[in-house]
């Protein structure tokens, strides 16, 4: 019998679905150093660059719906996360109290936890005020 997957596992795989898509649609190579983040950030500005703007841009255009920030949120975000687990450590867990009552996925280290994915969601909604690669600058060392 095959061993039961865990959230590692999901995480793990929607990471290398983040190194597919950027190498199939962007032809960037993601390779899990700390240093491949300014891709991703650079991924996510142009997917957040290509969002309709202004009222009659938004009438007239639609931007990504809202299940595909909902999937690249949770792959660049597993991308993110699975860098900085293999740099520093942590592991993938379901957090209860984030979301309550709704379960999340978080990397945990100790006591910290972050959200990668909704870091991702925020990048993709708010705009550059969510810089992956900023974040990712302030994180890593207290991590």
């Amino acid at each position: 019998m095959a061993d039961k997957p865990t959230v590692a596992h999901m995480m793990e795989a929607y990471a290398l679905d983040a190194v597919d898509h950027a190498r199939s649609a962007k032809g960037v190579e993601l390779d899990f150093s700390i240093e491949s983040v300014r891709h991703v950030e650079s991924i996510l500005e142009m997917m957040y660059d290509s969002k309709p703007k202004g009222f009659l841009s938004k009438l007239f255009s639609q931007g990504p719906s809202q299940q595909k920030i909902d999937t690249f949120s949770k792959m660049y975000g597993a991308y993110i996360g699975e860098v900085l687990r293999r740099c520093s450590g942590g592991e993938w867990t379901l957090d209860y109290e984030f979301a309550a009552p709704a379960t999340t996925v978080c990397l945990k280290k100790g006591e910290s936890r972050l959200w990668p994915p909704a870091k991702v969601r925020k990048r993709l909604t708010n705009g550059p005020e969510d810089n992956v690669w900023s974040y990712l600058q302030v994180i890593k060392d207290q991590w």
